[in-house]
């Protein structure tokens, strides 16, 4: 605990960083009150005081304080000072719109995996079996053929350009009408969440997230110094009444959905909250980032459009992966800019890492005019609705009525809500000891208040596999042994 002034003179600050002194300061106070060296009620020193302890301006105190104020780890009493925050850590309040980076993700998420005989039910990735590996052979000599050495060159940082007039044509079909200028390959959708962060967002810079939400975008907003404030979803998508009470407070950078097969609860958006989102993002003057996390395994009659399609105020920046239903080490994925960002998306780009592999681009340029990919995706949309439908129903068959989810109708996993009696990092942990990986659903939450969800995924399971594992889980959450809350 810091008793005295002396004990400031530890924080160092540097002068000719690019970091402003006062973020530097900002960051180094917040440290401390979140380690609890500076624990609620404390007093902290004047401004004056503390600039000339760490010999800086006082100004730079003065917007260190008011950053935090701001976003509510300390308050001012009139004549009497600055004192750290009584709200205790936790709460849904502004006090947690700023997050340990590194407690975002969970250890299952990063850490490998050991065991490699467990029924792993964490992986979303796709069987690798089901990749047609003689189609791809011949693509491959096709382009070695047609393009000799100039398939392994560097392509324009924007992308090899018969890609992105290919992509533009398949887009049609999704409702969305664009053009190879407007266009950005990039390598993976990671890449492009971290593209756009860095093209929006500046320090103190507020993002809205969906929750629960993916990990990885959490963290690149993080990384800009963004406050992060998420807004509950309900089963056809976001809480707009609490969205709009929001927005009216914090007037965000951007907004962050994944409309069609949320990930990780699966939903999607009904049309209704479609449009009254657009026209939030109008009024209030924001922009949208769409991620399109797995569209194309949608199993209803009439699968969804991408919310892109009904953007008329050409203000959502909409990434697309087709890595994930493809071949995940092959990290290929675009935005489609709003022509406003095109400039700035483009120069972020450049920099993250000049262009992405121009022989995978030729691939999928290919794949897309010789109708290999469309025929991909139908072919894994028939194996996966069948594996979808066999999981969905023998999780009924094995797991306690207590357990409840939402049928996503599509995708690779379900998001199960457990008794409140069960902790889902306890469950995971046990599951583990009976060859069973399971997800902690608590590294979705940006604030992490929630401990009573765990996705199960059958992506990479035999069918066999999925009812061994559905059966282990069942007989976890049935038994009086199950790990208590």
């Amino acid at each position: 605990m810091i008793d005295n002034l002396n004990d400031f003179v530890s924080i160092q600050l540097v002068k000719n960083a690019k970091e402003a002194l006062y973020i530097q300061l900002y960051n180094k106070l917040l440290k401390l009150i979140r380690e609890r060296r500076l624990p609620p009620g404390t007093k902290l020193p004047s401004v004056r005081k503390l600039a000339n302890c760490l010999s800086i301006n006082a100004g730079t105190v003065v917007n260190a304080y008011r950053e935090l104020e701001k976003n509510g780890f300390i308050f001012s009493s009139a004549g009497s000072g600055s004192y750290v925050s009584e709200h205790p850590l936790g709460v849904h309040s502004a006090v947690d719109y700023e997050v340990d980076t590194a407690k975002i993700y969970s250890t299952e998420l990063l850490a490998p995996i050991k065991n490699t005989s467990a029924i792993n039910m964490r992986s979303i990735s796709l069987n690798p079996d089901i990749v047609s590996v003689s189609e791809l052979k011949k693509v491959l000599i096709k382009i070695l053929d047609r393009d000799q050495g100039r398939a392994f060159t560097y392509q324009e940082s924007q992308g090899f350009f018969p890609l992105r007039e290919s992509i533009a044509e398949y887009l049609k079909s999704n409702g969305i009408k664009t053009n190879a200028q407007n266009l950005q390959i990039i390598s993976g959708a990671q890449q492009g969440i971290d593209i756009a962060a860095r093209t929006l967002l500046n320090h103190g810079d507020y993002v809205f997230t969906e929750t629960p939400t993916y990990p990885g975008a959490v963290a690149a907003f993080l990384a800009r110094g963004a406050k992060i404030i998420d807004i509950p979803l309900e089963e056809d998508g976001i809480d707009l009444n609490l969205l709009e009470s929001q927005l009216r407070k914090f007037h965000p950078k951007l907004i962050y959905v994944m409309p069609i097969l949320q990930n990780p609860s699966g939903c999607s958006y009904s049309l209704k909250k479609r449009n009254r989102l657009l026209s939030l993002a109008h009024y209030y003057n924001t922009f949208i980032l769409e991620d399109d996390y797995i569209s194309e395994l949608s199993y209803q009659t009439v699968p969804l459009s991408p919310l892109k399609s009904l953007d008329r105020d050409d203000r959502i920046i909409y990434i697309k992966s087709f890595s994930k239903i493809f071949m995940p080490g092959l990290r290929l994925a675009f935005l489609n800019m709003p022509e406003c960002l095109s400039k700035k998306l483009l120069k972020v780009k450049y920099i993250a890492d000049i262009s992405t592999s121009g022989f995978t681009q030729r691939i999928f340029d290919l794949y897309l005019r010789e109708g290999l990919w469309q025929k991909h995706v139908n072919d894994i949309r028939r194996i996966y609705n069948a594996q979808f439908d066999f999981a969905y129903n023998t999780a009924k068959q094995y797991l306690p009525a207590e357990v409840t989810w939402h049928n996503p109708h599509g995708g690779l996993s379900f998001w199960l809500k457990l008794p409140k009696r069960i902790n889902a990092g306890e469950l995971c942990s046990a599951a583990e000891k009976n060859n069973l990986l399971l997800t902690d659903g608590t590294g979705f939450y940006p604030h992490h208040t929630d401990t009573h969800h765990i996705r199960i995924s059958f992506a990479a399971l035999s069918l066999q596999q999925i009812e061994t594992g559905m059966r282990i889980l069942g007989k976890l959450l049935s038994t009086k042994d199950t790990p208590i809350k």
